[in-house]
């Protein structure tokens, strides 16, 4: 008969003499629940014995390479190895990463999320910003890959309210993928509602956010955002201004000088004309 994990861990700890401290492992992985990290302090206890997790990270990576997070104890064996800072249990848990990521296996992915929040960002455990930085990456990725497969009506395998997970999680992770999707819906989202579309949101909750990450109202970011691509047109292109108003989404050519007036200071005319003055003044012609 096949054994399992922990009949196999049980017996290497009888035969190499350390079933003291797999009785204690096995105690503490019985008091944890993954949702409330406050009962993993029997696992950082025990993560405390360098040469027994040595040897354990061994086993876990020939019998158990990718934890299985619906089963309680394989998910705690991931939480024990990211207590211990050294480079082959950090390697254990970014190899962990690697195979969540690639089998797209959210609750392995969540749970790494919640470990590197819970355990990376105290200060004894920075062997931990590695497999930060890798799930970050990941994660950003996958927020503007998802917004691709989302349009083409694939169905995502990270959902909304996991990503509202991370958020909690990673708050800087949150911080940085909402100002990639905003950097991702220009030029094309000539609108605040139509920001607020592309980034999934709505329109109050998308205000609400762009406040607290850019520190100003998405109409007056977006206006300046405008003004820089009315300007770059008007003096680095040859397009009539009927056609650069159309491409920046004004729907009359009347907004468009008030905007460039307002915005730019003056007309689009002496705009261009000051420009092309000034490189004739300069030889630039």
């Amino acid at each position: 008969m096949e054994l399992n994990l922990t009949q196999i861990l049980m017996n290497e700890a009888v035969r190499e003499g350390w079933t003291e401290w797999m009785a204690a492992v096995r105690a503490a992985l019985s008091r944890t629940d993954l949702k409330r990290p406050a009962t993993w302090t029997g696992l950082e206890t025990a993560a405390h014995a360098h040469g027994h997790m040595v040897r354990l990270t061994e086993l876990l990576r020939k019998h158990c390479p990718k934890p299985d997070c619906r089963k309680p104890e394989e998910a705690g064996y991931l939480v024990l190895v990211a207590y211990h800072p050294d480079n082959r249990s950090t390697g254990y848990v970014t190899d962990a990463l690697e195979a969540y990521v690639r089998t797209k296996d959210r609750d392995g992915v969540l749970l790494l999320c919640r470990v590197v929040s819970v355990i990376g960002t105290r200060g004894e455990y920075t062997h931990l910003n590695s497999v930060y930085n890798l799930l970050a990456g990941y994660l950003l990725r996958y927020r503007r890959e998802r917004m691709k497969e989302y349009r083409k009506g694939a169905e995502p395998w990270l959902g909304e309210a996991d990503l509202q997970d991370v958020g909690r999680y990673l708050p800087e992770l949150e911080e940085r993928s909402f100002a990639d999707r905003v950097a991702a819906a220009l030029p094309e989202a000539k609108s605040v509602e139509a920001l607020a579309r592309e980034c999934g949101c709505a329109l109050n909750t998308f205000e609400r956010r762009f406040k607290e990450v850019f520190g100003e109202t998405p109409r007056n970011w977006l206006a300046k955002q405008k003004a820089r691509r009315i300007r770059s047109l008007l003096v680095g292109t040859d397009m009539t201004f009927r056609e650069i108003a159309s491409d920046c989404g004004f729907v009359s050519d009347n907004y468009f000088w008030d905007f460039c007036k307002k915005h730019l200071g003056d007309t689009p005319a002496r705009i261009r004309e000051a420009y092309r003055n000034t490189r004739k003044t300069y030889g630039g012609e």
